[in-house]
């Protein structure tokens, strides 16, 4: 594992002010490194998906610093802002925000069209993701005609063809059936390895978590705990259900 920081998040904090005021980050600390894959655990409520909205520049944090990079996304206007989350992050979702109205090729191909990329260089780097997703196949087809756990492949495949050093992921598994919670979570650990992508996901499912290499825990707004997988998946599983055990919720409060 490289000491090299992909992402360093330093004094985090999100307010958010009205008849209640509520503070959602209580000044995070947290470091990423390159190639590392970590999950973020939490009951409802806890801050993780603010944590990863603040990271992913959806949501502007009150104060602290996020780097990516070594990059403060907060720092650019506007359309360095669209640029670094085009060529530096991939976001993956619950609910795929594929559009409807594109093909599948098509679909994957959106953050390098918007980037006004070579042609000759989309069709090789769509050719290789294809490939190593298993959607060959569905390149011409329309969101509407594939199922769940293609719609996820797909896109992934949108969050990856940029190679992103930073791959976002939000309950990417929430929305599919076992088997393609096995197929989606085979291919994040395919693509943290193989691609040297750093990868932040959260998830309010042990098993989906037991993939990562490490599970940091969120309560009300603060990290709460951290434990490290050791080469045991099932171990690692059980670690992650005594933890949640031990903060009182059950697999659906998380």
């Amino acid at each position: 594992m490289t000491n090299t920081n992909i992402l360093t998040v330093s004094n985090l904090k999100k307010d958010y002010s009205g008849e209640v005021n509520y503070s959602a980050l209580k000044g995070i600390n947290f470091t990423l490194k390159e190639k590392e894959f970590v999950a973020v655990m939490g009951p409802s409520g806890s801050g993780k998906t603010t944590f990863l909205n603040t990271i992913s520049t959806i949501d502007k944090p009150s104060t602290g610093k996020v780097l990516v990079s070594g990059k403060d996304p907060y720092q650019l206007d506007d359309q360095g802002l669209s640029e670094f989350r085009r060529r530096e992050l991939g976001f993956i979702f619950q609910d795929f925000n594929l559009v409807s109205t594109l093909t599948v090729k098509e679909n994957i191909l959106l953050p390098l069209t918007l980037d006004h990329v070579k042609q000759s260089t989309m069709i090789q780097r769509l050719k290789r993701v294809a490939n190593f997703l298993n959607i060959s196949p569905l390149l011409n087809k329309r969101t509407y005609e594939i199922s769940g756990g293609q719609k996820q492949r797909v896109a992934i495949a949108r969050a990856i063809i940029h190679q992103p050093r930073l791959l976002l992921a939000d309950e990417p598994t929430g929305n599919l059936d076992s088997k393609a919670v096995n197929d989606v979570m085979d291919l994040f650990t395919a693509i943290n390895q193989n691609m040297s992508t750093a990868m932040l996901m959260v998830t309010h499912d042990p098993y989906v978590a037991s993939f990562a290499q490490r599970v940091i825990f969120m309560k009300d707004g603060e990290l709460f705990n951290e434990i490290h997988q050791q080469n045991d998946r099932k171990k690692f599983y059980q670690e992650i259900m005594d933890t949640i055990t031990y903060l009182g919720g059950g697999q659906r409060d998380f």
